[in-house]
């Protein structure tokens, strides 16, 4: 960000340190959006109001028992859309109007999702929202049968929330790339997604960060800072001033 290269993120309300991220925003001026979690930390919403969206233990169920929850449409809408307001009205109330909204293992795109929240941000003035439709044709190296196919599923579903969001307004770049990067991610690969960029506004999504030992498994993944040295390459200016790349943000939409 300090560098010009990252030009938008997006936060976690429901998070240890959220608050300090909200501090560091705001300190260097930076326009973030919400990254809605629906399946991990602690929720915003009292327990005893959204209980089929946690676990036993009283925290969200985890990437894999919340989407298997709402594949089975074993969530109560009504507890999904009070979590989704609680996460909205603390960014709010933190930060100010989000750039624009995206959500943890893309679960705002998720079909019992996406009717509930695309009113919510329509009636809260908020324009924008992610669409991670990634093509993954003419990729230039291999990916695991498993990768494929999650991202076949994200992009089935984020194509279908896509006309939601259209039906409510809400505005999106004309394409999404960055899935295929995860776990990945190397400055050859990542040149090629730059230099293979369709016409039209990418969102290109990215984790930059530092490589944290004692933190939890996707934290301490040494591919924090390979994505990190990835986007700081000294040659990367030049690249996108030869291939007419202009970087922006959702503001600028």
């Amino acid at each position: 960000m300090d560098a010009g290269i990252v030009r938008c993120a997006t936060l976690m309300p429901n998070m240890a340190n959220s608050d300090a991220a909200v501090r560091h925003c705001k300190e260097r001026d930076i326009g973030i959006g919400l990254h809605i979690n629906l399946s991990e930390g602690a929720a915003l919403t009292n327990e005893r109001d959204i209980t089929t969206l946690l676990a036993p233990s009283g925290f969200l169920m985890g990437k894999e028992r919340t989407r298997k929850a709402l594949d089975e449409n074993a969530i109560d809408p009504e507890h999904l859309e009070r979590e989704l307001r609680a996460q909205l009205e603390w960014f709010l109330d933190h930060y100010g109007q989000p750039t624009h909204v995206d959500s943890h293992h893309h679960l705002h795109v998720h079909p019992v999702v996406a009717p509930l929240l695309a009113p919510i941000l329509s009636r809260y003035g908020i324009a924008n929202v992610r669409v991670p439709c990634e093509s993954l044709e003419r990729l230039p190296w291999e990916l695991s049968e498993e990768r494929t196919a999650w991202i076949h599923m994200i992009s089935a579903q984020a194509k279908s929330a896509r006309e939601i969001f259209d039906s409510h307004d809400l505005r999106t770049t004309d394409h999404f790339r960055g899935m295929a990067l995860v776990g990945e991610a190397n400055a050859r690969k990542f040149r090629h997604l730059l230099c293979a960029l369709p016409e039209g506004t990418t969102e290109l999504m990215v984790h930059p960060g530092a490589c944290d030992p004692n933190a939890d498994d996707f934290s301490k993944d040494p591919q924090r800072e390979t994505e990190r040295n990835m986007l700081l390459d000294p040659a990367l200016p030049a690249l996108l001033l030869q291939r007419g790349i202009t970087l922006c943000s959702y503001s600028e939409l």
